[in-house]
């Protein structure tokens, strides 16, 4: 299970790197995955406006400005 979401990690902040903004990246990427159980919920953390994607492991996916990590 871990791995797969360290790759998720990984596929997010590859996609951003090439220039995809969050809104494509949900589309194509996390709203069909299947560790995915909820839309994006807006939170504010240490670096300004975020956005919490929660998973099936009771964590989330944390995006910011410096990009997409597991929280």
């Amino acid at each position: 299970m871990a791995d797969v979401v360290s790759g998720l990690v990984r596929a997010c902040n590859t996609a951003r790197a090439k220039g995809m903004d969050f809104p494509t990246i949900w589309q194509t990427m996390l709203k069909q995955h299947p560790y995915v159980v909820g839309r994006p919920l807006q939170d504010q953390n240490e670096v300004g406006p975020a956005l919490r994607v929660p998973l099936v492991t009771g964590r989330h996916l944390l995006f910011d400005a410096s990009g997409f990590r597991l929280g």
